[in-house]
């Protein structure tokens, strides 16, 4: 079919099956033409289907949020924010426990001085924004100093004697 055809086809096919009114109206294919479905097959459907089942099925069996195997059918923005937070506490802090207790009694002795604790706390550091409240309130609570913080943070401690300029004091200062 030349380009001149394809173009006589297209506004015959506009003109009697375009717009509201016309919806539904029978489609008559001539010229050797043939039809092919433009969906689905209700056999190809099952398969998607139990496909999605399987991998939510999965998802519940080792508790992994369907978002971290790339499910996104039912996602919102929200949900998939505390994906990662939902993965760390019901998915892998299991696991770490089990490992700790496993390494525990194979190998450090009955009764000894040592102990193993994985530290999944970069797992559920959360936002920025969550994470520094908490650490404002753990500063003026006095349950932790600057320094911790900067240590939990992953920084250096400040050097001897200096202390930190609020920035709203230190454009008064200028």
């Amino acid at each position: 079919m030349g380009p001149e055809q394809r173009s006589m086809l297209r506004k015959a096919f506009e003109d009697r099956h375009a717009g509201a009114e016309k919806a539904g109206s029978t489609l008559i294919l001539d010229g050797g033409m043939k039809w092919s479905p433009a969906q689905i097959s209700p056999e190809d459907a099952e398969l998607l289907e139990t496909r999605k089942f399987g991998v939510v099925g999965l998802c519940r069996l080792f508790q992994v949020p369907p978002p971290i195997v790339q499910a996104y059918e039912n996602n919102t923005f929200t949900n998939a924010a505390q994906a990662g937070l939902w993965f760390a506490t019901f998915c892998l802090a299991p696991w770490a426990r089990k490992i700790e207790a496993e390494f525990v009694r194979s190998v450090f002795p009955t009764g000894g001085p040592y102990e193993l604790e994985l530290d999944l706390s970069g797992f559920l550091r959360g936002d920025p924004e969550t994470r520094w409240n908490a650490h404002k309130i753990a500063i003026d609570s006095g349950v932790l100093d600057p320094d911790e913080v900067r240590q939990i943070e992953g920084w250096n401690p400040r050097p001897a004697g200096q202390k930190p300029v609020p920035a709203s004091d230190g454009a008064q200062g200028q």
